[in-house]
């Protein structure tokens, strides 16, 4: 863990983390907020924001596997041409069918026509993966450590395996597509370099200015567990684990210097300005930081196939490893002392 409040080291929450990762943005979901209709190119979503030009989407509702549904077995593949907002995105040329938003009907991203599901991104690798669509897999390998300063910081490396699957093994297409999401995973991880693991937010009630100190979120227990003064923090490094973010732009660290509670809100006085201006309608959160990551990648990819029971299947292996510093406090107490018994 790194130089932050004292909690559980776990790799579990690693892969989590790695896990949440790559279904947020490869698979990136969000619904239609109104009807698309045929020959539409602007499509109205609740948030465009894990979006960009030259991505590939998929409609689709959930009448698809509904026997004689309205698109039963059915979902239409479209490109990105601009993402006007966080509410819009324009489309390459023109939808060919009726998206209803009392179908549920909602956009998602794919690579190479072939989406990715939720519920195909596993904990842990499989010797069957019983799905003919691509499939990921994140497994802990290794966990290694080392004294970098005294005292007492214990930097611990995580190391990762994911592996990507893909059951085609006769076509062409089959390789290249399990290729590219390996490729958009490595992407995606080394954009992510300080990636987030066990950190908390919430979203901002108020609209907020660059120069204002003072933003306000719910009233809530976990709010104030989580959301506390920056003076009762353990080290000088925990003071600045706050920062702020919408879908414009992020801010940070600061340190919470005050708290009030009043009209089922918690007003947050900061340490400075904020030094952007935080919208609720561009999804605006305060967050605290739980763990630090100070050095992250992924540092290599094989491709081609592995044996899983039987089958020959695509596959690529992604080699991943984090670092963070676990502070170690002395002098210790020892766990293992037998109580004295006065005879």
């Amino acid at each position: 863990m790194s130089r932050r409040e004292s909690r559980t080291v776990l790799v579990t929450d690693v892969v989590e983390a790695i896990r949440s990762l790559i279904r947020l943005n490869l698979i990136a979901r969000t619904n239609v907020t109104s009807d698309v209709t045929t020959g539409d190119t602007v499509v109205n979503v609740e948030n465009s924001f894990q979006y960009k030009p030259g991505d590939e989407i998929v409609l689709i509702d959930h009448t698809y596997n509904v026997p004689g549904g309205a698109h039963e077995g059915r979902m239409e593949l479209a490109q990105i041409k601009e993402v006007n907002n966080t509410t819009a995105i324009t489309l390459q040329t023109g939808t060919i069918d009726n998206w209803a938003v009392s179908d549920n009907t909602f956009i998602q991203k794919t690579i190479a026509h072939s989406p990715l599901y939720t519920e195909q991104v596993y904990y842990g690798d499989r010797e069957i993966i019983s799905t003919d669509e691509i499939a990921v897999t994140i497994e802990p390998e290794s966990m290694s450590n080392e004294w970098i300063y005294i005292q007492g910081g214990l930097s611990q490396d995580f190391r990762v395996k994911i592996m990507v699957y893909g059951k085609n093994t006769e076509t062409e297409l089959g390789s290249k597509i399990v290729d590219m999401y390996a490729d958009a995973i490595c992407r995606l991880l080394n954009q992510n370099l300080h990636i987030d693991v066990n950190h908390y937010d919430a979203p901002i009630t108020d609209d907020a200015s660059d120069t204002d100190t003072i933003i306000y979120v719910e009233d809530t227990t976990d709010n104030q567990e989580n959301f506390v003064l920056s003076s009762t923090l353990q080290s000088p490094d925990f003071q600045y684990a706050y920062s702020v973010q919408d879908n414009q732009g992020w801010s940070g660290h600061f340190a919470i210097e005050n708290l009030t509670v009043a009209g089922g809100k918690i007003a947050i006085e900061l340490d400075r300005a904020l030094g952007i201006d935080l919208s609720t309608d561009e999804y605006a959160i305060f967050t605290r930081l739980y763990r630090y990551f100070y050095d992250s990648r992924v540092d290599g990819i094989s491709y081609g196939h592995v044996r899983r029971g039987s089958a020959i299947v695509r596959a690529a292996e992604i080699s991943w490893f984090g670092k963070e510093v676990h502070e170690q406090y002395f002098p210790q107490r020892l766990q293992a002392i037998q109580p004295f018994i006065k005879k």
